[in-house]
């Protein structure tokens, strides 16, 4: 009799699934505990069976949503994946008068799996459908995490550079990021190793790069790396007052020997006007040469409950450049920018990872039960500027501007986790007029002030 209880028991445990884990491990510890207890089992075959009782749930696999599509093993651990992407829809107005036409835009479509394999290797890979560039890759890489004070991370993803460039563009409040972003080095193909030390309050990062950005196909003649490195440093999370936990600072450098053919960028407004464009072909001369680029960054944030206070300082210097005429000469960029936003309906602002995270209004937007979602508003303010040299040699006036200030008016309506509706209001003004376009009579338009109103939509799944 005791054989044949305990063959039903263990028939029991290994064959009949119970619908939720807390019950089935439940279930599973007192059935062994009772079979333990008539002395059916011995405690060594309790251990042995808890032990298959691991690896088969280990097995079973379970599909949730969770803010995303996850198919994961049960233990959470063995096998994750997380099916999604983004849809943000722009509606650009421009002043009357301004030639550039009003449009509605797919600002982006991306898709995206990422999750976790064994435990400590987390991997994410995730594609560009907006567009008609045949360089679709946006992030394809693989991170290992058993330290968290020493990860590495191989692939191709964002270079640890600027606090505004690593935040998704989903969880920034403004619908563009600031004219510093494009003296970031953004993405590229390397290795990185990263992490956290002292209970996370200082974060990180150095890596080595090709230098030609997402996916390049081709090598630079010079074929030197690019370096680049990041640090953050929280030093009141966890001693000091109360109103300064939220301060985060930090810095970022990055060195490369360039390549001709990698010499070339456009910098644009908050309304994606280009005002400041440089090529291979430099003003009436070919580039012959150009030796180093260095980049530096400066970054503060600082959280207090719905109060978010982001400011930055990024500079970037070219050394020899060279031209077909033989003049040789350097040239630096420089942009700062200082902004804030308020959540007006009480949410909190969080930073993780050193990077801004998702807004989760208190309520979702529900009329029915006077539900209206979460609301906040901001301000920024930016100036770029580049050497007086540059027009000497590298761009034509007119067609580049060396300044330019801008400010942006953000409205935002978060209508649950992953919808957002967002206005912004942003007037940039040019030291110098900028051409834009030639009319169709003939004569040209040269504008020294942009006003434009965005309207965007985001949706998540």
């Amino acid at each position: 009799m005791k054989k044949i209880g305990c063959v039903l028991g263990l028939c029991m445990l290994l064959w009949f699934p119970v619908c939720s884990d807390a019950t089935e491990n439940l279930a599973n510890d007192t059935l062994l505990e009772l079979l333990q207890e008539k002395g059916f089992l011995s405690a060594e075959e309790v251990a042995k069976v808890r032990g298959i009782l691991t690896k088969q749930a280990a097995k079973e696999v379970e599909v949730v949503f969770d803010e995303g599509l996850q198919v994961r093993t049960k233990d959470r651990k063995t096998f994750t994946a997380r099916i999604g992407g983004r849809i943000q829809t722009d509606l650009v107005v421009f002043d009357n008068h301004y030639p550039v036409d009003n449009d509605f835009d797919i600002r982006r479509a991306r898709i995206f799996i990422a999750g976790r394999i064994y435990e400590y290797f987390a991997y994410k890979l995730s594609v560009e459908l907006e567009g008609s560039s045949s360089n679709r890759l946006i992030d394809a890489y693989i991170n290992y995490d058993y330290f968290p004070y020493l990860q590495f991370r191989l692939g191709q993803f964002k270079e640890p550079f600027s606090f505004e460039a690593l935040t998704s563009s989903k969880y920034l409040p403004f619908t563009e990021r600031s004219t510093g972003y494009y003296l970031t080095p953004a993405r590229d193909v390397g290795f990185m190793i990263h992490g956290t030390v002292f209970d996370k309050d200082i974060q990180y990062a150095l890596g080595l790069f090709n230098g030609d950005g997402r996916d390049g196909s081709r090598r630079g003649q010079k074929d030197d790396k690019e370096i680049t490195g990041r640090l953050v440093i929280r030093p009141f999370r966890k001693w000091g007052p109360g109103l300064l936990k939220g301060l985060q600072v930090g810095g970022s450098y990055s060195y490369a020997r360039l390549d001709t053919s990698d010499f070339h960028f456009k910098i644009r407004t908050p309304a994606r006007t280009a005002f400041f464009t440089v090529q291979t072909r430099a003003k009436f001369n070919i580039t012959q040469e150009v030796d180093t680029l260095e980049r530096y960054g400066l970054e503060l944030v600082y959280t207090y409950g719905p109060l978010l206070i982001m400011a930055e300082y990024i500079r970037t210097k070219f050394q020899d450049v060279s031209l077909s005429d033989m003049s040789r000469f350097d040239f630096d960029l420089r942009c700062w920018y200082a902004g804030f936003h308020i959540m007006l309906t009480g949410e909190k602002h969080r930073v993780k990872g050193g990077v801004l995270q998702r807004i989760r209004p208190r309520f979702n937007f529900d009329p029915r039960k006077g539900h209206w979602g979460a609301w906040g508003i901001g301000f920024r303010y930016q100036k770029f500027e580049a050497g007086r040299v540059v027009y000497q040699a590298l761009v034509q006036e007119g067609f580049s501007v060396r300044r330019v200030y801008a400010f942006t008016i953000a409205l935002n309506w978060y209508l649950n986790n992953l919808m957002r509706f967002s206005f912004n209001y942003s007037r940039t003004r040019f030291e110098d007029p900028l051409f834009l376009g030639t009319h169709w009579k003939g004569y040209s338009y040269f504008e020294d002030t942009e006003h434009a109103w965005i309207t965007r939509f985001q949706f998540e799944f």
